[in-house]
């Protein structure tokens, strides 16, 4: 994996210990087999990433490092979803940059970006008409969320799947915020008791 790499001498020598009747001395093949499988699933090497677009938006939105550093935790977390199975990277990376923007440890948290989700959702042209407006007087320079705005509506992002986005990973929040491991530990015991799955 690319987080814990192996040198592929270690993962052989493993091998060996657990299936030494299967293994093979020569290193080279393990390699070389590694590619035919994945070329018999059809597979390709190339995986992307939110994380590149998150670097490529930063200097454009005016980002400062806590915003970037609150998005990178945002892109981390959304690998605990199926949201990179439903959504390309780019979708992923603008729906961590509005909650790094709109949910700030400091603020009122959750219910804030939820119903900054639902104005979002329920009017699209408020997009346009912020977009629009900008600010009268040039040596004002807009704040963070309407510079955000602003990009959004001059951008072609699916808002309806950042608005998705944005909801998949509020819910997530709240169930990490509402988590008790004890509770959960003793329903899956009376589940167990009452299925008769103990036994």
């Amino acid at each position: 994996m690319e987080e814990c790499p192996q040198h592929i001498r270690i993962v052989l020598g493993e091998a060996r210990v657990i299936w030494s009747e299967f293994m093979f001395p020569d290193v080279s093949k393990l390699g070389e087999f590694e590619f035919y499988l994945i070329s018999e699933l059809n597979s390709q090497l190339i995986v992307h990433h939110p994380y590149r677009t998150l670097d490529e938006l930063k200097a454009i939105l005016n980002m400062d490092q806590d915003d970037v550093s609150l998005a990178w935790s945002i892109i981390n977390d959304h690998y605990l979803t199926d949201l990179p199975l439903l959504y390309p990277p780019h979708v992923i990376a603008v729906t961590a940059i509005f909650l790094a923007i709109t949910l700030k440890p400091t603020q009122a948290g959750l219910q804030a970006a939820a119903n900054t989700a639902a104005v979002l959702a329920n009017t699209p042209q408020l997009l346009k008409d912020t977009a629009g407006a900008g600010t009268a007087d040039p040596s004002i320079a807009p704040n963070k969320i309407q510079n955000l705005v602003s990009w959004l509506a001059e951008g072609e992002i699916d808002i309806k799947a950042v608005i998705e986005c944005t909801q998949e990973m509020i819910s997530l929040y709240e169930v990490w915020e509402q988590f008790n491991e004890k509770v959960c530990k003793e329903q899956i015991a009376r589940y167990i008791k009452a299925r008769g799955l103990d036994k």
